[in-house]
């Protein structure tokens, strides 16, 4: 908790006021300068004033409410300490990766399943093709990631997931499908350290790296997020979360 005021006494901002304890990461530099320097060896239930020369708070030009070159004065008090997960070296991707998929399974749940086979012409996957499409061919690229096999064996890895594509499944077995495979990519994925994911791969006989193979993964899943939501359209519903 913290109540800011100016050295004339004028308040400025009050977590205790909000009745909102105020949540943030030391050494991140998520907060100025003085808060960094003031918390430290502080313990749980602890209250300070810190006192804040405006070189190590908002500077020469100030920010909202305070006005340039202004010292401040902080009353806080420690409610908890607790240490900050650590965050996977591939973060930025996976969240790429769980946004896509969490609208798919979204639409995936919202359409009823006797349209699942409808198509907007021939030769083009229905909805459930999509979905199926989608979920085998995050397996295929996870592995992929793994390492980069022969070119007949590549082959035969793309016909298998073709195939499979092609055979039916229920909405349930579909939407479990779907969940499995995300879940193996994004478990993969989450393991994988900063270097790890600068590592060189032949990805589709194309040189790029571990990252830029779960970029392609996250590519593929918005693409075809976008076709779904079409499809979503097109069959006279609304994705659930434009509602």
């Amino acid at each position: 908790h913290y109540t800011g005021t100016l050295r004339d006494g004028t308040k400025f901002d009050s977590s205790r006021d909000r009745q909102e304890p105020f949540t943030f990461v030391q050494g991140r530099r998520l907060v100025i300068a003085g808060w960094e320097m003031g918390f430290e060896g502080m313990r749980v239930g602890g209250r300070r004033k810190l006192y804040i020369p405006y070189a190590l708070a908002y500077g020469e030009k100030g920010q909202g409410a305070i006005p340039p070159k202004a010292d401040l004065i902080f009353d806080v008090e420690l409610l908890g300490v607790e240490d900050v997960p650590a965050t996977p070296a591939g973060q930025d991707v996976l969240q790429l990766i769980q946004e896509y998929e969490t609208k798919i399974l979204a639409l995936a749940e919202s359409m009823p399943e006797e349209k699942w086979n409808w198509r907007p012409q021939e030769k083009v996957r229905s909805f459930a093709e999509v979905l199926r499409h989608a979920a085998y061919e995050n397996r295929l690229l996870a592995a992929l990631a793994r390492q980069s096999p022969p070119r007949d064996e590549l082959q035969r890895r793309l016909a298998e997931s073709a195939r499979q594509e092609q055979t039916p499944l229920g909405k349930t077995e579909t939407i479990a499908l779907l969940k499995s495979s995300g879940a193996e990519v994004r478990e993969q994925l989450t393991a994988l350290r900063a270097g790890a994911l600068a590592r060189d791969i032949i990805f589709f006989e194309q040189a790029t790296t571990v990252r830029g193979v779960y970029m392609a993964i996250a590519t593929h899943l918005a693409e075809h997020l976008g076709q779904l939501i079409a499809y979503t359209r097109m069959a006279g519903l609304s994705p659930p979360w434009s509602k």
